[in-house]
């Protein structure tokens, strides 16, 4: 009988936080994923008794991972955590204020009347543009307590709350937390993530799951093996200038990975999921030569490296590379819904268009057709209602329903007699974003980081280091090659940690040279990353003249105007669970003006109001008006300006005079409802807009 065969792959991954001079971890999300989604995701298939997938684990992780389970992490947040509010520093309290807001504000501070109470309050505060330890005296220790209490509660996975019956009584309790409570509750947390591995050995022993890996620090390996490879899928890609090879170090991160997994777990890895999907020819004869049966890609790699028509069918097969070891290509439209856009959606709405989905697969396939939905295991659910528990129990429970779909591992593939299987003898290198290295390499700060790396490694090579120095500062080198770094570098992604990514990167490099004994270059010292605040998709190109009527009148009114992504922050991996999306906007000699699209109709008249932050030169103001096609309202505070206009309609249309704001502004926005924030875009930064070109002597056609 035809079947379709399903196959997740959930990859677990954080780069490595550990100050290689402080020996302190600068940031927390391996603890709170750890609490929110490493034992959560195994958890919810384990309540489907035929659900089966795939658990990527990436050995970096593992190895923090573990020295939280042990007790021997120091890490920042954690350890001020612990402090009594009443001996904090107030840069202590700086600190925890500005962290304890890191939680999505609809799926996680909301939820919680107290959190949602306090969010609010910071968001007053932080109108008055007062320091950040102005801020945190605004708060008195209870506040902060409960604070602290609730903010860990809110990363805490349901499967953790289920499990213990005190962090039940706490989310009961709701407000008026105790230091006891706050440290009995860290200490509960800190005994349920000792479950993490051994369920995972739990389930794979039952086969349920199997357990795939990364090569060790998460490199893009292609790129380690040959920099030119970045040309295969981009030919005009600016490369770095590189004085060594890496390629010693791509056959390092495996091998190491290989013998780390064979440690944890008394086996050696079958499969791989190579960092952000990375492979080339050379890439796949590393893992071969290492023992690995199986890999996986992203289709646009396929899809590159086929020389026939783009055909969709192609992805539902196995393929052989070159006799050695078998390559799966993940559906790409299938696991960007499950990790970009079915969080906005009815859990019961999304996974009626997944299997529909796969019900058009099945139709179209004259085979058994084998769906890979490969994606990121821990990021994506922090925007999902019910850290997405309430979609995954109706997936899986749809999915058993079916008996023309059969989930199964990708270790148990080779047992399936109905798969179909092509050779395939070479490989366009490529990734998971847009078939091409573009995250990774191209950009002039990603560039600088390749050559500091590859100075550096030159650097070590020169050195007469004694086998212990030199497997130190071999460590260092390989923690530097990790992917993350470079994906942060650039303007195409946003984090409000990217300065400490940076400094991360640069101090491993730095440790480097304190190992050898000598002086650390100035070029080290100063930072790689610029400031970028903003994710501009395009330039205003000409001066605009809109009607401000609420919708977009004709092709040519916002024709030559900017436009913003008004999600560039919302997390490391973006998202579509917000209400504006996108931001044109543009200028004349008189008047500024800017047009918000996005789900504009569901929040018309519904008493809901949006507000506009406005940095200026020397002060903050503000602009509230009701998003309504009958009320018409400006309000207006620390700010006085004759001429503002609006409208509400497909869009919001917007027009503010320049001689009120001036040519250099920072802006955010909020929606509003009963003088509560239920959305601030961007979440965690202002928009720089620079309105100053004189387009007078540009031509225009």
């Amino acid at each position: 009988m035809k079947k379709l065969y399903l196959t997740f792959l959930w990859h677990m991954h954080q780069p490595y936080y550990k100050n290689p001079m402080t020996k302190q971890y600068e940031m927390p999300w391996v603890y709170l994923h750890a609490i929110k989604d490493y034992y959560e995701m195994p958890w919810y298939l384990s309540n489907f008794e035929n659900i089966k997938a795939t658990f990527n684990l990436v050995p970096s992780l593992i190895v923090q991972l573990l020295e939280y389970v042990k007790g021997e992490a120091d890490c920042k947040f954690l350890n001020t955590l612990k402090k009594p509010v009443s001996e904090l520093t107030e840069k202590e309290k700086a600190y925890l204020i500005e962290m304890l807001f890191f939680a999505n504000l609809k799926t996680m501070i909301y939820p919680f009347p107290r959190y949602y109470e306090l969010f609010n309050k910071y968001e007053r505060i932080k109108e008055n543009s007062i320091s950040p330890e102005e801020q945190a005296n605004a708060f008195t220790d209870s506040e902060i307590l409960d604070l602290e209490v609730l903010f860990i509660l809110s990363w805490t996975g349901n499967s953790f709350r289920e499990k213990s019956k005190f962090i039940s009584e706490l989310l009961k309790k709701g407000v008026g937390f105790t230091e006891t409570e706050k440290i009995k509750l860290i200490n509960e947390l800190n005994n349920l993530i000792k479950e993490i591995i051994p369920f995972y050995e739990h389930l794979e022993t039952q086969k349920r799951i199997s357990i795939s890996t990364t090569p060790f620090y998460h490199p893009i390996v292609p790129l380690l093996i040959d920099i030119k490879s970045a040309k295969q899928a981009t030919s005009d890609v600016l490369l770095p200038k590189i004085y060594v090879s890496f390629s010693d170090d791509a056959d390092r991160h495996v091998s190491s990975a290989v013998e780390y997994y064979n440690k944890i777990f008394l086996k050696k890895p079958s499969g791989f999921w190579p960092s952000e999907g990375s492979i080339s020819n050379e890439t796949l004869n590393i893992f071969s030569n290492n023992g690995i049966k199986w890999t996986a890609s992203d289709e646009e790699v396929l899809f590159n490296s086929l020389e026939e028509p783009r055909n969709r069918l192609n992805i539902y097969k196995q393929y052989i590379f070159q006799d050695r070891i078998k390559i799966y290509f993940r559906d790409k439209i299938l696991s960007d819904l499950i990790g970009f856009t079915y969080a906005d959606w009815n859990p019961k709405d999304a996974v009626d268009d997944f299997i529909g989905r796969l019900k058009h697969i099945y139709d179209e396939c004259s085979f058994s057709p084998l769906v890979p939905v490969i994606l990121d295991g821990e990021n994506a659910w922090e925007f999902y209602y019910n850290n997405g528990k309430d979609f995954f129990f109706e997936l899986y429970s749809r999915l058993e329903k079916e008996d023309w779909i059969q989930t199964v591992r990708f270790d148990d593939i080779d047992q399936i007699e109905d798969i179909q299987t092509s050779k395939i003898d070479n490989i366009v290198a490529g990734s998971w974003i847009g078939g091409n290295f573009l995250t990774w390499i191209g950009h002039p700060e990603k560039n600088k980081a390749w050559e500091l790396l590859s100075k550096t490694k030159s650097f070590v090579l020169t050195q007469n280091l004694t086998e212990e120095k030199k497997k130190e500062a071999q460590k260092y080198l390989c923690i530097s090659e990790g992917s993350d770094w470079f994906w942060w570098y650039g303007d195409d992604h946003y984090s409000s940690f990217a300065d400490k990514f940076d400094m991360l990167f640069r101090a491993n490099l730095m440790e480097i040279y304190a190992i050898a004994g000598e002086k650390i270059p100035d070029q080290l010292l100063q930072p790689i990353k610029k400031s970028y605040k903003k994710a501009i998709i395009r330039h205003p190109n000409y001066y605009i003249h809109p009607i401000i009527d609420g919708y977009i009148s004709n092709y040519f009114e916002w024709l030559n105007a900017g436009i913003i992504d008004l999600q560039f922050d919302a997390s490391a991996m973006d998202t579509s669970n917000v209400h504006l999306k996108e931001m044109y906007y543009g200028y004349d000699k008189n008047n500024f003006y800017f047009l918000l699209k996005g789900n504009i109709k569901y929040l018309i008249d519904k008493d809901y109001y949006l507000g506009i932050d406005v940095v200026l030169t020397d002060k903050k103001v503000h602009i509230r008006v009701p998003i309504s096609t009958h009320k018409k309202e400006i309000i207006l505070k620390d700010f006085q300006c004759d001429g503002i206009d609006y409208a509400v309609g497909e869009v919001i249309e917007f027009k503010i005079p320049l001689e009120c704001i001036g040519k250099n502004i920072e802006l955010n926005f909020k929606i509003f409802k009963n003088d509560k924030t239920v959305e601030k875009i961007p979440f965690y930064n202002f928009i720089h807009l620079d309105l100053s070109k004189n387009f007078d002597y540009e031509w225009y056609v």
